[in-house]
């Protein structure tokens, strides 16, 4: 660099690199801390996570409605809410549970499934249901070949009588 022309073109990029990164931190600190509560309860989350019955099931979308279970957090009034998070060819029926929240990538609010896991050997029911650790399981194609060995299987939580099957897994 000469002295003449005072600085480098090395330099004016390094400054204005630095300079760019400055503001795009304060832009970002601005907005998290516009976004951001005055007082945060640390036992209290953040995001919307409401246990929820479905009412109806259409076209990937629910209306979602009070649970009868008691909950910490649950739906307060019916509302539509789109499907996420459920396996392909699996519809959550009126009377599965879901968690309304609005922490999902891609959706503003969005329907998930709550389950639970369940291990033994699946017997098939004479109606064509099934049973596994003595839950009663809907009729399902992921277990119709599973009935001689203990497997793993994650159901959909219910408030009808038999819970739907989302996953099977070696035990």
């Amino acid at each position: 660099m000469s002295q003449e022309r005072g600085i480098s073109r090395r330099q004016v990029l390094r400054v204005g690199a630095v300079v760019g990164s400055a503001v795009t931190l304060v832009a970002v600190s601005g907005q998290a801390a516009s976004a951001a509560p005055e007082e945060v309860d640390p036992n209290q989350a953040t995001s919307r996570g409401d246990l929820g019955r479905v009412s109806t099931a259409s076209g990937g979308v629910g209306v979602i409605a009070a649970p009868n279970r008691a909950n910490r957090t649950k739906v307060e009034a019916p509302e539509r809410v789109p499907f996420a998070g459920f396996p392909e060819g699996i519809t959550p029926r009126p009377g599965d549970l879901v968690t309304v929240t609005d922490n999902w990538d891609g959706l503003a609010l969005a329907a998930v499934p709550v389950v639970h896991w369940l291990a033994g050997v699946p017997k098939q029911r004479s109606d064509g249901s099934f049973e596994v650790a003595g839950e009663r399981i809907a009729a399902s194609p992921l277990l119709k070949e599973k009935t001689s060995k203990r497997i793993r299987v994650c159901v959909l939580d219910t408030e009808l009588p038999d819970a739907q099957v989302l996953a099977v897994r070696a035990a």
